[in-house]
């Protein structure tokens, strides 16, 4: 089964556009009239009528419009009107625009603006809170009587309580995602619900009917013009309270569920994500954020580039045009190395048992001209850090001094400026997809060369740490921690692969730093038995993004893959020897700034719904852009 997912900017554009603005003006500017260009004499000051205003708009319908009044003080301590002598705008020009002085929105945005007035080089500013209001139906609850508003007057039951059981809690969302599901338990004897989406710029009432009934629950995914509504207005700016009630056709009792709270990034997620996946078989599966059309992930390769033989375990260069893979599993080191856009391959798929060449778990550097390799499976003689041509794939150096036979090196992942190489150092040998007690190591570039490694996050009896990743912005990384039985060091608990109690950390990525559990990404959701939910393989979007429309706001999102319950639905199957269960992708944001404080950096994850989630779905990695493929 597959959810598509996102709306792209473009796409959100056109809808808003196409309900009109009211006043013929193109919104990017937000610039109403030419005038304003000559100062008044002796003016100092202006002041905006009316300040602090509130515009309420009915989603779809007709919209609202406010005029403004500039008042000018001046030296001699005179007030006057001088609107016809300053030029309006608005900074925020998702909502609306000005016609002279007079302010029109949109039908199905609402939002909050700074309007500006300015006089040559006098400003005066003041705000206006947009509010966006509706009350419709699911489509999908054919059944819901025109008066089901009215059906929620009766008096509160405490047994009617139900229950919003995903996503979580605080979550936080790309605006341009849509497939977002919300899960609920229906309470008792309820048939009628009312899930209200409130804030001081949102007011959505939806009425609907328990349409997708699952393991005791419901599921309600959001049309797109409801969605669209909720996620546009909110782009960037303070949470949405999603509040669920219940009845019955009666409206004999009413249930009221805790709220929840959900937010919405200023920014959309952007780039493309390749990902492993056992749907039909395995291949590699890859998505375009930026796709005004695309809405699940599509099969970009699997055994037919590799003679017949699986591939995973795949990198992609910073610019989506080279991936590296693995072929034929462990102890194997074959790697199949692509010019994505023509699939064609660039280095011979023939390296033999004792090729120098072979190599599993790559990076690349940014340029795309070498990426880093590891290989201490069956018939490896270089247990260190090894750099590869990344259009021949021969081996052109090893790092020494960062690995030995003994404590062979695994995961690496180099740095987006290119200065640094986070790694694994094995402290029980195993092969490079499963050992135990790992420890985060790093090594540094300089004019000179590499560095000797240094520790970030040292080996623990009864843990291991291993899948480093650095930020976007080069300042810490994130990692795997698991917890191995009492009294082991290894084992399919924690030998890195599919580990139940795997969780996600960061660390500053110098010598010394302290460990921050990603507490809230790693958070259960209501219908998870306990915590371990195997949150492994985090990958990071290669992009620096903003969280509210405040300069200086940062944002940045990471994937994982999890066998936690995408709320009502249980994990797939497929999970192995290793895990019962198969994984899905989810991904969380990430406020960059918490980690330098030591605080959790961390949002509640979210499933991630490019994919199909009735397989098993990890490793998902990022490129800038996906390459279009030459047919």
């Amino acid at each position: 089964m597959r959810i598509p997912v996102l709306l792209s900017t473009a796409l959100a554009v056109l809808l808003l556009a196409s309900t009109g603005c009211g006043n013929g003006k193109d919104p990017s500017t937000g610039d109403g009239t030419p005038g304003g260009n000559e100062t008044p004499a002796g003016l100092i000051s202006l002041t905006l009528e009316p300040a602090d205003a509130l515009l309420v708009v009915e989603a779809g319908q007709t919209p609202a419009s406010l005029s403004f009044r500039a008042l000018g003080t001046f030296e001699n301590g005179q007030t006057r009107d001088i609107t016809p002598q300053v030029r309006f705008s608005s900074d925020n020009s998702f909502i609306g625009g000005f016609s002279g002085n007079t302010f029109t929105t949109y039908k199905n945005q609402g939002g909050i603006t700074t309007v500006s007035a300015l006089s040559g080089t006098v400003r005066g500013e003041t705000r206006v809170r947009v509010k966006l209001q509706a009350s419709v139906k699911d489509p999908a609850s054919t059944t819901v009587p025109a008066d089901a508003s009215a059906r929620f007057s009766g008096p509160a039951s405490a047994t009617r309580t139900p229950d919003l059981v995903y996503p979580n809690d605080g979550v936080l969302m790309p605006p341009n995602m849509r497939g977002a599901e919300l899960h609920f338990l229906p309470g008792t004897s309820n048939t009628l619900f009312e899930l209200a989406f409130q804030n001081d710029v949102t007011d959505i009432k939806v009425y609907l009917r328990c349409t997708q009934p699952l393991n005791g629950g419901c599921i309600y995914r959001p049309d797109d013009n409801t969605w669209l509504w909720i996620a546009q207005t909110n782009r960037g700016g303070q949470p949405v309270s999603v509040t669920l009630r219940g009845t019955d056709d009666s409206g004999t009792q009413v249930g009221t569920a805790a709220s929840l709270s959900v937010s919405f990034s200023r920014d959309d997620l952007t780039g493309g994500l390749y990902y492993w996946t056992t749907s039909n078989g395995t291949a590699i599966m890859r998505f375009d954020f930026t796709s005004a059309s695309q809405t699940t992930g599509e099969k970009f390769a699997g055994t037919e580039v590799a003679g017949g033989e699986c591939i995973g375990c795949h990198a992609l260069s910073r610019d989506g045009r080279k991936m590296v893979a693995e072929a034929s599993g462990q102890d194997s080191g074959r790697i199949v190395l692509l010019d994505v856009g023509s699939k064609s391959l660039l280095a011979p798929y023939n390296q033999g048992a004792s090729s120098p060449d072979k190599s599993i778990f790559e990076s690349w550097n940014p340029d795309g001209s070498q990426y880093v390799g590891v290989y201490a499976d069956s018939g490896a003689t270089d247990f260190n850090l090894m750099l590869f041509d990344g259009n021949t794939g021969k081996r052109t150096r090893s790092l020494d001094g960062t690995g030995t036979s003994t404590n062979p090196v695994s995961h690496p992942d180099w740095s987006l400026d290119g200065q640094k190489i986070a790694f694994v150092r094995m402290g029980v040998k195993g092969t490079n997809q499963r050992f135990g007690r790992g420890s985060i190591q790093m090594v540094s570039q300089s004019s000179t060369g590499w560095s000797a490694p240094v520790t970030l996050v040292p080996a623990v009896d009864g843990k291991n740490r291993y899948y480093p990743a650095f930020s976007p912005d080069n300042t810490f990384l994130l990692y795997n921690e698991s917890t191995c039985p009492t009294g082991t060091t290894s084992g399919t608990d924690c030998n890195a692969d599919s580990d139940p109690s795997a969780k996600l950390f960061a660390v500053r990525a110098q010598a010394g730093a302290t460990p921050i559990e990603l507490a809230r990404a790693n958070a259960p959701g209501k219908r998870d038995t306990g915590t371990s939910l195997t949150s492994s393989f985090p990958k990071w979007a290669p992009f620096l993004y903003q969280r509210t429309r405040d300069e200086g706001s940062k944002l940045q999102w990471f994937t994982f893959s999890s066998t936690r319950k995408y709320g009502l639905r249980n994990p797939p199957a497929g999970g192995g020897e290793e895990n019962a269960n198969g994984t899905l992708l989810w991904i969380a944001a990430i406020d960059p700034d918490k980690v330098a404080l030591g605080q959790d950096p961390s949002y509640p994850a979210l499933v991630l719904p490019i994919q199909d989630i009735s397989t098993s779905n990890h490793i998902a990695q990022w490129t800038k852009a996906v390459v279009p493929i030459i047919r």
